[in-house]
């Protein structure tokens, strides 16, 4: 008899744990939005989430390892969004799609490449590069292809970057303009490529 009760209990664990892990997501996005992450404190999240402050650290380390895993929600939304269009070698609307999808996030983004600092910065690009690596992206016959998504995410962050760091931000098809030059377009595979 013990043992069914242990099991009906374990899914209203799990549900309190989504629940906790998703109020401290939903409050570091708040609080980026109206401050920057430096910040940003772990008894400011769990104020604005309605969390104990232990309950913080029973999920997460760190606040870099809360916006960590925001960072890899993030990752995957775009490679979804702008994977087919890679794939179709519309790399001028996957460029358009990329600076849409950053200047809707333009808070969460600034954390993740300006605020969280260099540490951050180096592991979003580690994480974007390995979420690239699993996507089926095309590159050029002439470029070994690992070689092709370290540039590709390395360079399409620095863009990003400079666009977050402007005073006088250019709109989203400026940048995505930009990007389609440097980056996207000449990744693209031509269909001599594919042979």
């Amino acid at each position: 008899m013990a043992r069914p009760a242990a099991k009906s209990r374990e899914p209203r664990r799990d549900a309190r744990i989504i629940k906790s892990r998703q109020a401290l997501q939903s409050a570091l996005l708040d609080l980026v939005s109206e401050m920057p992450f430096e910040e940003v404190t772990v008894a400011a999240i769990t104020t604005r989430a309605g969390v104990g402050y232990a309950t913080f650290f029973r999920h997460y380390p760190t606040r870099e390892a809360l916006l960590a895993e925001i960072a890899d929600q993030l990752i995957g939304e775009l490679l979804h969004l702008i994977a087919p269009l890679v794939l179709a070698n519309a790399s001028r609307a996957a460029a358009l799609a990329l600076t849409r999808f950053v200047e809707a996030r333009r808070p969460l983004c600034e954390a993740l490449l300006i605020g969280a600092g260099d540490a951050m910065r180096r592991d979003i690009t580690a994480r974007a590069i390995a979420a690239a690596n699993s996507a089926d992206a095309l590159f050029p016959g002439w470029l070994p292809r690992d070689l092709g998504v370290v540039h590709s995410v390395a360079a399409t962050l620095t863009i990003l970057r400079w666009w977050l760091e402007q005073d006088w931000p250019q709109d989203a098809a400026a940048v995505a303009d930009i990007i389609d030059r440097l980056v996207f377009g000449p990744m693209a595979t031509a269909p001599q490529d594919l042979k």
